[in-house]
């Protein structure tokens, strides 16, 4: 993963004012906690690039070269993240000629000091394995690969500014401006940018009104315009966290995205942005299997896979012991890799931190795939490209040998589980009822097929043709 002499491979090449690049850096909810949702991967626009900052494997991306961005952008196996909405709502918003590219550099739980400059790695010694192996992505000096990264992208384009998500490993830390504020300047002075001519923005973290732990951090982050003029704050307000206090949802990162564009789209004169993405909870499918899926039998459910578990087939209510793991197990592994997605559904709200997880190796205490439905009841997780977070680094899912497939939770209250099963069919376009031709005469909110409110149903004539979602139906616009 070393940068050593990519740059001088390279060759020249006049940079094309055309290509705006930024650069992006922070933490955890920069570099995406919540599942990429199918949603997520349509319609990406090809002018909207990202330049790998780490290898991956699936699919390829080097170090240093740039790819149509596609989640997840950060590393390998990480989440949805504000930039995936920020550069569509950028390009949406510039002209035809013009092409955006994000550098992220992002680690879950660093600290403000972690992308200094100066950061010692010789100090990383006492650190947790997880966080060590983060770290190593970036061969424990992630400015430096920011930096090559950065000189890289200068030789092809124009930095325009930094977006920042970072504080909650900083609550309460009075000196974070100033820190930030050096980070800043060293950035400018090692990559010869005028401050005039680069903005950064900084995102609020989780806010204390939406049930936050680092909400207090807020007020600290807003002063920092007052340190570093050019700096603007992004809101985040009304933005709805995943359970845990720290992460927002997948939709709360995709409205947080679209508030970076429109705060970086305004320090360019453009004050009243096309912003597609509704800040509306989007629709939310209600999927059924269909002939050729593969359904996980409610009647082979064993509750008892880890710790001694209950499950009342008549109501689909699973009582996990303390700790404990219930769903399907087979001594020889199913092959799932012929489907695109797999769909868990509980019969209502989580209240417990239930975990899906979906293991590949016979032994229950090898890492598996893992997803939360903190606080909701579905999850739609597409099998190609499934990863397991091991402290050795981030490794794709053997979707082709699945021996477990189940339920974790704390064992302190019920889960009530609806469905499970694989699917080669998208659940957020067809898991609706066949196509009407016209809307009941009731009034209903109107979805497109990325789950964007667009209206109500009584606005239908004002919508251009297409296919849209109300009422639990597909209506046809003609």
């Amino acid at each position: 993963m070393a940068m050593t002499g990519m740059c001088a491979v390279m060759t020249a090449q006049t940079p094309d004012p055309n290509f705006h690049i930024y650069l992006c850096i922070g933490q955890s909810n920069m570099e995406g906690n919540a599942p990429v949702e199918p949603v997520d991967r349509i319609d990406v626009p090809e002018r909207f690039k990202v330049m790998a900052t780490a290898d991956f494997t699936g699919p390829v991306r080097k170090i240093g070269e740039w790819y149509t961005a596609t989640p997840p952008l950060v590393r390998q196996g990480t989440g949805l993240t504000p930039m995936d909405y920020f550069g569509r709502t950028m390009v949406a918003n510039l002209p035809e000629n013009v092409t955006v590219g994000v550098i992220p550099v992002a680690i879950g739980g660093c600290k403000i000091e972690h992308l200094d400059k100066d950061f010692d790695p010789a100090t990383l010694e006492g650190e947790a394995d997880w966080f060590k192996g983060y770290m190593r992505e970036y061969d424990n000096a992630p400015y430096a690969r920011l930096m090559a990264c950065a000189k890289i992208a200068q030789k092809q384009g124009v930095i325009k500014g930094i977006l920042l998500h970072q504080g909650e490993s900083n609550n309460g830390d009075n000196a974070w401006p100033s820190k930030v504020k050096k980070i800043y300047e060293d950035i400018l002075a090692d990559l010869g940018m005028s401050e005039l001519s680069v903005p950064l923005l900084a995102g609020e973290v989780v806010t204390t009104d939406e049930g936050g732990a680092c909400g207090g951090m807020n007020p600290i982050i807003n002063r920092l315009p007052s340190t570093l003029p050019v700096a603007r704050v992004v809101t985040a307000a009304n933005l709805p966290q995943k359970g845990d206090r720290l992460h927002f949802t997948a939709h709360g990162y995709r409205v947080l995205g679209c508030r970076y564009a429109t705060e970086m789209l305004a320090t360019m004169g453009i004050t009243d942005p096309k912003v597609d993405y509704s800040e509306e909870i989007p629709f939310v499918p209600t999927p059924k299997p269909s002939e050729g899926d593969f359904v996980f039998d409610l009647k082979h459910f064993n509750p008892r896979i880890w710790e001694e578990g209950t499950f009342d087939i008549s109501t689909g209510v699973f009582q996990a012991g303390k700790y404990g793991f219930g769903g399907w197990q087979y001594d020889r592994p199913i092959d799932l890799s012929g489907y695109k997605y797999i769909v868990a559904e509980l019969g209502e709200d989580d209240c417990d931190g239930v975990v899906f997880k979906v293991f590949d190796t016979a032994s229950y205490w090898e890492t598996p795939y893992e997803s939360k439905f903190s606080g909701g009841s579905l999850i739609v997780a597409e099998l190609d490209g499934m990863m397991k977070n091991l402290d050795s680094g981030i490794k794709p899912l053997n979707t082709s040998q699945v021996y477990r497939v189940g339920f974790w939770g704390y064992g302190n209250k019920p889960t009530n589980i609806r469905q499970v099963f694989a699917t080669n069919n998208n659940p957020y376009t067809s898991g609706v009822d066949a196509v009407g031709e016209d809307a009941e005469n009731v009034s209903h909110e109107v979805y497109d097929l990325h789950g964007r409110l667009v209206g109500h149903s009584a606005e239908l004539d004002s919508l251009p043709a297409g296919i849209y979602i109300s009422g639990g139906r597909k209506i046809a616009v003609k």
